[in-house]
């Protein structure tokens, strides 16, 4: 009996399915399964292999074609791991493992043109793994508050609480604009739309629960994102800008929480200040950060490496220049004053790069006219510059798992929007049929 063999144009639809449903799965299981986002990336990883073994695509759907159109996003997001490799190689290290979170951003290439493969309509399904995701994590983080008499936990699950708010805070905001997408006319359609509107708030709720400072910061800068991008007219920019103004204040005045955070951190820098309770929350990071930019000082090109560091901040708290507890820490507790100390200025370059690169390509969809742009866009921006703010609370790229968040969601984002243009949707479309 004589056995047929997959075609091309069969193995191309099932790897660009499989991508999909990756894809569609991570927002859902990032937070909830350990190696759960690993995972899909090898899987994404996987389909990118074969569909460049095994592939009916056209020619500008081909791995070549996309780098050569994207050369400066892809370099962009390789520019960390080639930061960390060099400094590794001048400092003759032989520990490697520091570079694999770099090289999960670094594969951003691969995952592109391994989810360009799939569906446009069966992309924008990851609308689903958000909401999914946003609400796991506010029941999460209210088992962990529960568990833990009502403090805020060290982690929630396996993950640190400060990715986990920041990340459960993205999905939460990420369900809310992915309600353009819902048909308002069907009852079906405003049922998809309330189930938003709770998983939204459900995100909100466990960044204001979760008392991360670097979060509730990512706010306004997410409403000015929606402000700019509105094509209405000046005064009703000027109304929307005070009303944001307005919830501001409002949220410090009415909400004892906040009032007690920011207070805390207003107390916490007088007494850093004063020489006094160094240790604290605020004065800690204070300290690494002055030890970071002392490191950068002595070493501006390639930093001490990422394997040095804990060394460097061990001889710095022997002379004084920070307290043994903060020396123990094993990053700045921000991106770029820790890319300083140990990548140098090729850190920091790396580092602005990842963040304001894809943040230009998602800001041009983000005032298209058409909506999968636009949407697409806005998370884009949502994406990238809320990373950016997190990054100064926070190092959020030592995590593999954030890392391959990142790297996914921005992969999935851009292909949304690239099927989306007018003048390649049928090209786009039919190479993944």
């Amino acid at each position: 009996m004589q056995v047929r063999l997959p075609t091309r144009r069969s193995v191309d639809a099932l790897t660009g399915w499989s991508a999909a449903i990756a894809v569609c799965l991570l927002p859902a299981l990032t937070l909830t399964i350990r190696g759960s986002a690993n995972r899909i990336l090898l899987v994404l990883l996987l389909c990118a292999a074969i569909a460049a073994v095994v592939s009916h695509r056209t020619p500008d759907a081909r791995f070549g074609a996309l780098a050569r159109r994207y050369w400066a996003l892809y370099a962009a997001m390789t520019s960390l791991l080639v930061a960390a490799a060099v400094s590794t190689l001048a400092w003759g290290e032989r520990d490697m493992s520091v570079l694999d979170t770099p090289t999960r951003v670094a594969v951003f290439g691969l995952v592109f043109f391994a989810v360009m493969g799939a569906p446009r309509k069966l992309l924008k399904q990851f609308q689903w793994g958000c909401v999914i995701g946003a609400i796991a994590a506010a029941l999460m983080l209210a088992v962990a508050l529960q568990a833990n008499g009502g403090e805020r936990p060290l982690q929630v699950g396996f993950t640190n609480l400060l990715a986990f708010s920041n990340i459960a805070l993205l999905l939460g905001l990420f369900s809310f604009l992915s309600i353009s997408w819902s048909n308002w006319q069907s009852n079906a359609g405003k049922l998809c739309v309330l189930v938003k509107i709770g998983a939204g708030t459900a995100g909100l709720l466990a960044s204001y629960a979760s008392g991360s400072r670097g979060g509730w910061l990512a706010l306004p800068v997410m409403a000015l994102v929606l402000l700019v991008q509105y094509r209405g007219s000046w005064r009703i920019k000027v109304l929307a800008l005070l009303l944001v103004v307005t919830a501001v204040l409002s949220a410090y005045h009415f909400n004892p929480k906040v009032q007690m955070r920011t207070a805390a951190a207003h107390t916490e820098i007088t007494e850093y200040l004063d020489g006094k309770n160094l240790d604290s929350s605020v004065g800690t990071r204070l300290q690494l950060w002055n030890a970071a930019w002392l490191t950068f000082t002595q070493h501006p090109l390639i930093g001490v490496s990422r394997q040095n560091y804990k060394q460097t901040m061990s001889e710095l708290a022997q002379r004084g220049v920070l307290t043994p507890t903060a020396a123990a820490f094993g990053h700045s507790h921000n991106e770029l004053m820790f890319n300083l100390a140990t990548l140098g200025l090729l850190g920091v370059a790396s580092m602005l790069s990842i963040w304001l690169v894809p943040a230009v390509v998602f800001a041009s969809a983000a005032r298209s006219m058409n909506p999968d742009k636009r949407i697409a866009g806005t998370m884009g921006l949502f994406l990238t510059l809320g990373f950016m703010v997190f990054g100064l609370t926070e190092v959020m790229f030592t995590v593999s798992m954030v890392a391959a968040f990142y790297t996914v969601v921005a992969a999935t984002l851009l292909a949304i929007i690239v099927k989306a243009d007018e003048d390649g949707r049928g090209k786009w479309d039919n190479a993944a049929a």
